[in-house]
């Protein structure tokens, strides 16, 4: 069988080789990048800046809301699916994206779930209502600026 070099062939292979090798992303020490926030509207980031947050092995929380750095503790249960984060500590520097940095820090505060698909965090308030989709992303987001 002799196949045809085409771009839409080699890119459903490539899709099919990495669904079928898909594994879950850790919640621990994985960089997680927000992609969809429920109450974000129609806040937008207004100069491209990572935000993004990690938990560490020890439950420690760092990481960037759009202008400002925060640190936090976690609290997990993984058996029950539970996450939270405790109030935490947060640079005060101003920027343009503070309209969605608020809208960031508001969701984490109300975080009290989630689950994770492959490299895809949800989280869930109280009631079970989503609040946000995250992607794994890479370390690297962590010093940029």
């Amino acid at each position: 069988m002799k196949f045809k070099k085409t771009g839409g062939f080699l890119a459903a292979l490539g899709a099919a080789i990495l669904i079928g090798g898909c594994a879950t992303a850790p919640l621990k020490n994985t960089v997680w990048v927000p992609e969809k926030l429920d109450n974000q509207g129609d806040v937008k980031l207004i100069e491209p800046t990572p935000v993004w947050f990690e938990i560490y092995e020890t439950g420690k929380v760092f990481g960037h809301g759009g202008v400002n750095r925060f640190s936090s503790q976690a609290t997990i249960d993984p058996e029950k699916g539970e996450l939270s984060f405790a109030p935490g500590a947060a640079t005060l520097m101003a920027g343009p994206n503070l309209g969605y940095e608020s809208k960031f820090l508001e969701t984490m505060n109300a975080v009290r779930r989630y689950s994770i698909s492959g490299d895809t965090l949800t989280v869930y308030d109280a009631n079970g209502k989503e609040l946000a989709t995250f992607k794994a992303g890479s370390a690297e987001l962590k010093t940029a600026k």
